[in-house]
């Protein structure tokens, strides 16, 4: 029987929580901040209220400056150049006679060559005699070959009685080798004609058959065979039943001291997200616009490698130092400064994509990743919907600069995707 077939494909997860950032609200300085979800799930509503920074006491009053002296008045202008006199002949160029060239000198005799040393005697060992043959004895005389005679035709007559085989007579003397006589060829006969086959016997009759031995000892287990062929594979099972939604809660709202990072983390789990979210205190002597901006897309959104997400949305922009057109995938940061990005969106497995497999995700700002700013999550079954987030803080030089949230692997979706970027300050 062949193995069961593959478990059938999962449900599709159901719909996940989206968040809509409604109001930004600036309170009192002192007063706490606080986000306040006006919705509830499965479509959260949020309406954040950030306290102003206290007012800085007035600084001391410089003393007074030295007093300035005055600037040296300009230069009056430059009298025009005379005309310029004109170039004078050149004069002739000598040239002095070449002196003769001096004889060369004889060349020095050549010295005598020294005496070649006489070569020493070349030693030379004496070689033995060689052995005596001996002595080969003569050989008996050989006597005439035959004629060869011709190679009869026709039938073959029946074979002699063969005779009794007399007595062994002695070994005479090996005579003289003689000369050897020319070979004699007889001409080749031509071959008989094949006889007729006789024909076949008739079959006879067959025995009985013989009683039934004893049965014997059972014999030793022969090797195991061969692993037969795998059977076909088993049809594929029912699907899935759809898959519970993820749900999103506003947890804690907490207020940080000016001038460290917002921060927002899920203090529950990939499907039942819980935010706890910091949001640090203006700097004292502060006051006016924050500049913040959201962004977000509720749409499926399949991964190419390397392919940024769009977000489709602008619920909530102020100051000019972050903007964004909405459908597109830049968000363009035009002031230099420190600022802190909040990513989170819901990712899905597409069918066909092998399991296990993970997704990771990333921001880069003007192409190149930003140090810490990535998440990542590992599937262990098709059915599977998670929440990834990330929230980091940066350093902007050089503005304006463009910043992207990118995935790096192909056969998953993304939806319900959303990006906060906050200026902190210089």
């Amino acid at each position: 029987m062949g193995p069961a077939g593959p478990t059938g494909p999962a449900g599709i997860p159901g719909p996940a929580d989206t968040i809509t950032i409604r109001f930004t609200n600036t309170a009192e300085p002192g007063t706490p901040a606080s986000v306040v979800d006006v919705a509830g799930s499965p479509n959260h509503v949020l309406d954040f209220t950030i306290p102003r920074g206290e007012t800085g006491v007035t600084g001391a009053t410089g003393a007074t400056g030295a007093t300035g002296v005055g600037a040296t008045g300009a230069t009056g202008p430059t009298g025009p150049t005379g005309p310029t006199g004109p170039t004078g002949a050149t004069g002739a160029t000598g040239t002095g006679a070449t002196g003769a060239a001096g004889a060369t000198g004889p060349t020095g005799p050549t010295g005598p060559t020294g005496p070649t040393g006489a070569t020493g005697a070349t030693g030379t060992g004496a070689t033995g005699a060689a052995g005596a043959t001996g002595a080969t004895g003569p050989t008996g005389p050989t006597g005439p070959t035959g004629a060869t005679g011709a190679t009869g035709t026709g039938a073959t007559g029946a074979a002699g009685a063969t005779g009794a085989t007399g007595p062994t007579g002695p070994t005479g003397p090996t005579g003289a080798t003689g000369a050897t006589g020319a070979t004699g060829t007889g001409a080749t006969g031509a071959a008989g004609a094949t006889g007729a086959t006789g024909p076949t016997g008739p079959t006879g009759p067959t025995g009985a058959t013989g009683a039934t031995g004893a049965e014997g000892a059972e014999g030793a287990a022969g090797a195991e065979g061969p692993v037969g062929p795998t059977g076909a594979t088993g049809e594929t099972g029912p699907t899935g039943a759809d898959g519970e939604p993820a749900t999103i809660t506003i947890g804690n709202v907490f207020t940080g001291d000016p001038g460290t990072p917002a921060e927002v983390v899920n203090t529950g789990t990939d499907r039942d997200v819980i935010l706890d979210i910091t949001i640090p205190r203006g700097e004292p002597g502060g006051g006016g616009t924050l500049d913040v901006l959201a962004t977000v897309d509720t749409s499926p959104q399949p991964t190419n490698p390397g392919g940024s997400l769009i977000f489709n949305d602008n619920p909530l922009i102020s100051g000019n130092s972050i903007t964004h057109t909405a459908g597109s995938p830049d968000v363009f940061i035009n002031t230099d400064g420190v600022y802190q990005a909040t990513f989170h969106g819901t990712v899905s497995v597409d069918t066909g994509t092998s399991i296990p497999g993970s997704i990771d995700v990333q921001m880069n700002l003007n192409g190149v990743p930003v140090s810490g700013a990535t998440a990542t999550h590992t599937f262990a079954s098709t059915n599977e919907a998670a929440t990834v987030s990330f929230s980091m803080p940066f350093r902007v030089t050089g503005a304006p600069q463009s910043l992207t949230v990118v995935a790096q692997q192909a056969g998953f979706t993304f939806q319900d995707a959303a990006l906060t970027v906050v200026r902190l300050g210089d």
